[in-house]
């Protein structure tokens, strides 16, 4: 759904929004003083609905900036989202020698292979497969504006796993969502993917802001039916209905929470069936996305006790500094 400032203007460049804050410490630094042969892999990440907003920098730009990502695969359906995904790649790399990831931004819907209706809205980040669901939208403000159709186009879905033989490696680590209502059709087209993916961060709704689409609860089931454990939000969002709102700031919420984007991790509990490079590559997830010093201390000491003593150690010192 919209950014706060969702306005009509088109989003920024990933070099102006603000970046994400960095953990306590660098997880790769930890590891080169902590053990010997903890060398850090690098992360695959296939990001779904990968349109450029300006609000905040994409989900997994932290472990681009800190080079640990091997590859970065996104879909985005607006052809000139893509072509600017494509661009702005292009020229990162062009100013950074340094930067060995690989982009690919590709001009497609996923879902679960089957064919409807793509709706261009007024706000290009709010369009979908699936109908805006008008008569709930306008009871908030400022969302009935940024989600009306300006354009329908027929479109195929296409099933990630029937892509995979051109994704790198054939499988990802970390799958982000964000397809306005279409998360579950992604998920249903994705169960080989799933079986290797280690953290999925997905776009989830608390409403029908799309008409018939599956909600929070829908999406929540299929995830756990993969194998996966809910981690936490990391991210709740609004609006004020009409007519109250804060003359400050008309965007604030009020009350009532209407989105969020929903992290899950692959059999977070036990961790059975990962390997070694595995257990390296959720744990640098974990650490420098989303600052989940716990599950990370939890996931070392599947790794390696010793490590893991030391971490629980460098975490507390940095929280008495």
């Amino acid at each position: 759904m919209p950014p706060a400032e969702a306005n009509g203007y088109p989003p920024a460049s990933p070099a102006l929004v603000p970046e994400h804050a960095p953990p306590l410490f660098a997880l790769k630094d930890f590891l080169s003083e902590a053990s010997s042969d903890a060398n850090l892999p690098q992360v695959r990440i296939i990001d779904v609905g990968a349109m450029l907003l300006g609000e905040a920098e994409d989900v997994w730009r932290p472990l681009l900036r800190r080079g640990h990502c091997e590859s970065v695969v996104g879909f985005e359906p607006c052809a000139e989202e893509c072509e600017r995904l494509n661009s702005d790649a292009a020229s990162q790399k062009s100013v950074s020698s340094s930067q060995s990831c690989s982009f690919r931004f590709l001009p497609w819907a996923l879902g679960d292979g089957s064919r409807g209706q793509f709706r261009r809205c007024s706000a290009a980040m709010t369009s979908s497969m699936l109908e805006p669901n008008i008569p709930l939208l306008r009871r908030f403000v400022q969302l009935e504006e940024v989600t009306t159709v300006v354009e329908r186009s027929e479109m195929e879905t296409r099933r990630l796993d029937d892509l995979l033989p051109d994704i790198p490696g054939g499988a990802a680590d970390f799958l982000k969502i964000d397809v306005q209502g279409g998360e579950l059709a992604v998920l249903k087209g994705s169960e080989k993917a799933l079986k290797d993916i280690l953290v999925v961060h997905t776009e989830v709704e608390f409403v029908e802001m799309y008409e018939h689409q599956p909600l929070f609860a829908e999406v929540d089931q299929c995830l756990r039916k993969a194998g996966f454990v809910f981690h936490r939000f990391a991210s709740v969002h609004g609006r004020p209905m009409k007519p109250l709102h804060f003359a400050a700031n008309p965007l604030q919420p009020i009350s009532q929470q209407l989105w969020a984007d929903a992290v899950y991790v692959r059999d977070m509990w036990e961790l059975q069936g990962y390997s070694r490079s595995q257990l390296l590559k959720l744990a640098l997830i974990l650490h420098e996305v989303y600052h989940s010093y716990d599950v990370v201390l939890h996931v070392l000491q599947k790794y390696d006790e010793d490590v893991a003593k030391k971490y629980l150690a460098r975490v507390l010192g940095n929280q008495k500094q």
